[in-house]
């Protein structure tokens, strides 16, 4: 029978197999970008077989490990990342099964998640063969939960700057797919969209970038992806650096998206971006966030943007 070791972050808990050279990879559910102490505490997970020991729990005590081993089936093993506390909050899995090949699966029960998840299955179904997305392997979608099986993307977490030309090269491909057929009040050109488009959802894998959860997948104006690489990504990891820094560092980044999708003035679609960020987060209640993207909506009313364009800033 597997055997399971507890690794608890301050917001939720991980649970993972034995360490062989076989399940190594499960490792990678988790994604070290906190502390130096959570980073000590992590490498001690890793390398001391004592830490580990003394963090042994019971299967039965660890929440849906029957339903999924059933899921699942009992010959595979797996890792468990139960996410972290909310309406979204799912379990996120990593595994092989008895024939040795690697999957990654997610189990959704809260109504939210569900939805998530179901959007997720869609988006793995409409982009199929395009070369963006994982394979489905399989899925179930009930009253009481959500499953998604699907190929596992192995790779290492992104933890260092990515080229600008694969940041545009991922970008424009997505730009050539429609969810679906609704337009925007606005009048802005529409694309298929990731929605959580940020290093944390990125793998470097033989010399390439690929793209994981697409849960939040959906039509959304041009550019919404790029802005949130920007950001969302400069507003959670370098929260010191000021929005007009941020903005002039990714100025050529930004002109060449919007010039190879023949679209001259890109300022109406980060103004568009950038509501629905106040949006999200006066929902989300975070204060942080969501004072950042005030600010953000602030320099476009002081007409920062028409320096910028003026002026090249």
């Amino acid at each position: 029978m597997m055997t399971l070791y507890r690794f608890k972050t301050r917001t939720t808990s991980y649970f993972f197999p034995k360490l062989t050279k076989k399940n190594r990879f499960i490792y990678s559910l988790y994604g070290n970008y906190g502390s130096v102490v959570a980073k000590l505490y992590w490498w001690l997970f890793l390398h001391c077989s004592l830490v580990r020991y003394l963090n042994r729990v019971e299967l039965s005590s660890v929440q849906d490990f029957e339903l999924l081993q059933s899921l699942l089936g009992t010959d595979s093993v797996f890792g468990i990342n139960f996410g972290t506390p909310s309406p979204d909050q799912k379990k996120s899995i990593l595994g092989y099964d008895g024939e040795g090949l690697h999957f990654f699966a997610k189990l959704s029960r809260k109504e939210n998640a569900k939805k998530l998840s179901s959007n997720e299955i869609f988006v793995y179904q409409k982009l199929a063969g395009s070369g963006l997305v994982p394979t489905l392997f399989d899925h179930k979608i009930t009253d009481d939960y959500v499953f998604l099986k699907t190929e596992c993307v192995e790779g290492c977490h992104i933890h260092g700057q990515i080229s600008n030309d694969e940041i545009l090269k991922i970008l424009e491909t997505l730009r050539a797919y429609h969810y679906d057929d609704s337009l925007n009040a606005n009048g802005l050109k529409m694309c298929f969209s990731h929605g959580d488009f940020c290093p944390w959802n990125m793998l470097e894998s033989e010399g390439r970038l690929k793209i994981i959860d697409w849960e939040m997948a959906g039509e959304r104006s041009l550019g919404h992806d790029l802005f949130t690489y920007i950001f969302q990504t400069s507003f959670l990891i370098r929260r010191e650096e000021s929005f007009e820094n941020v903005m002039q560092k990714n100025r050529t980044l930004i002109d060449s998206y919007f010039e190879s999708a023949g679209v001259d003035d890109w300022i109406p679609y980060f103004k568009d971006f950038a509501l629905l960020k106040v949006d999200e987060f006066t929902r989300k209640q975070d204060s942080y966030m969501l004072a950042r993207y005030k600010e953000a909506l602030s320099c476009y009313s002081s007409n920062f943007y028409k320096l910028v364009k003026k002026e090249g800033l």
